[in-house]
């Protein structure tokens, strides 16, 4: 038997109303009748209905009205609405959809579908609450999730950062002495700690860049101070594996108006991929240069293996490292390409990925980045 869901049957025929009242009831649905549509609209108003049968012609609220408040109202707007009509207007149809109707029923009635039809709406009704449901619990674990995400990692970094500096205290103290062991752990200290404070500052930016557009800061720098920026941290990277840093910059003086810090971290972030996904003594070319449309471009290239066709597209989402178990071999939580094209995007720019004999990736800043050089005044002569 059906569950006994509650159908609001309104129409002006009461002989018609009758026999649709019965027919439910039959079905196993508690009918209740409404004569016309101001009627039936305020019975919705102070009882709960699963589902509406309206008739289409009727005097005063006809049934697309009936159907247009049901859909303008909060509280009414996901009750499915039937409409019926013996109307030979060939636009009844169309407009009954377009008011809002979950399905249609031309009279005479055939009341063997009739039946029928109530059961499906009702059911895809049920299962559209469910999808519902499971919708809004969706977004109320990932609002929840990105709201710990943020707390936990401003939480992590005052620590942190307390850790890193007393490490390189005692680096510095084990240095002086001569204590090389000791200056060792140290170290190993102050490089463990960078390396999660910068895993908990891109679970931030992760977070922020989900929640909306990432704030910038922006300052006029100049190209090679963004690279220089990039390089800095890099240094220990760069020697242990032994890369090969090779600089083609057109003109590293031109200026720009960015947020500096965030676009030499995009630089940085790619830089380490080629360095960390290529073998021992990769070489890696960084350039930049302005093209004719005043655009920025960035570029990094390597010489490494490069990225499967079939990865190109998904190496920009989140937490998207060819393998993210446990026992994976190269470390990193799968952010950095989604934060390069984050920050790209909020700055209006975008970032394109090649690969073929290696990777390339493009950079592209907008033109109302570039900053034109202020040009000297001339001298007066006397």
């Amino acid at each position: 038997m059906p569950f006994a869901a509650h159908v609001l049957v309104i129409d002006d025929d009461p002989i018609m109303r009758e026999v649709a009242a019965a027919r439910l009831a039959e079905a196993g649905y508690n009918a209740v009748e409404a004569s016309n549509g101001e009627e039936g609209l305020n019975l919705l108003r102070n009882t709960k209905f699963n589902l509406v049968i309206s008739d289409v012609d009727m005097p005063g609220i006809d049934g697309f009205e009936v159907t247009r408040t049901i859909r303008s109202d909060p509280q009414l707007s996901e009750t499915p609405v039937i409409v019926m009509t013996g109307s030979g207007r060939s636009d009844a149809v169309e407009e009954a959809f377009a008011a809002g109707a979950t399905s249609f029923l031309a009279k005479p009635i055939n009341w063997t579908l009739f039946t029928q039809a109530v059961k499906f709406v009702l059911r895809a009704s049920a299962d559209q609450q469910e999808l519902r449901v499971a919708r809004d619990a969706a977004e109320a674990g990932s609002r929840f999730k990105d709201s710990l995400l943020s707390v936990m990692s401003h939480e992590l970094r005052t620590p942190l950062n307390a850790i890193i500096g007393f490490g390189q205290i005692l680096a510095d103290q084990f240095e002086r002495e001569r204590d090389h062991l000791h200056r060792e752990y140290a170290d190993y200290i102050v490089d463990g700690g960078k390396r999660l404070l910068n895993s908990v500052s891109d679970m931030l930016l992760a977070s922020d860049a989900r929640s909306g557009p990432i704030a910038l800061n922006r300052v006029d720098c100049t190209i090679d101070e963004v690279i220089d920026l990039a390089l800095a941290p890099l240094e220990k990277t760069i020697a242990s594996a032994q890369a090969t840093i090779r600089r083609a910059v057109q003109d590293g003086s031109a200026e720009l108006c960015c947020d500096r810090t965030l676009v030499a971290r995009c630089l940085g972030k790619i830089i380490e991929n080629a360095i960390k996904f290529s073998p021992p003594g990769v070489s890696v070319t960084i350039g930049a240069t302005v093209i004719k449309s005043g655009e920025v471009v960035f570029l990094v290239k390597d010489d490494g293996p490069g990225i499967a066709p079939d990865r190109l597209r998904s190496v920009t989402q989140p937490f998207s490292q060819s393998d993210m178990s446990l026992r994976r071999s190269k470390e990193g939580l799968g952010l950095g390409l989604p934060l390069v094209n984050a920050i790209m995007q909020a700055h209006g720019g975008r970032m394109r990925l090649v690969s073929d004999n290696g990777t390339s990736a493009f950079l592209v800043m907008p033109a109302d980045c570039r900053r034109e050089r202020a040009q000297p005044k001339a001298e007066s002569v006397a």
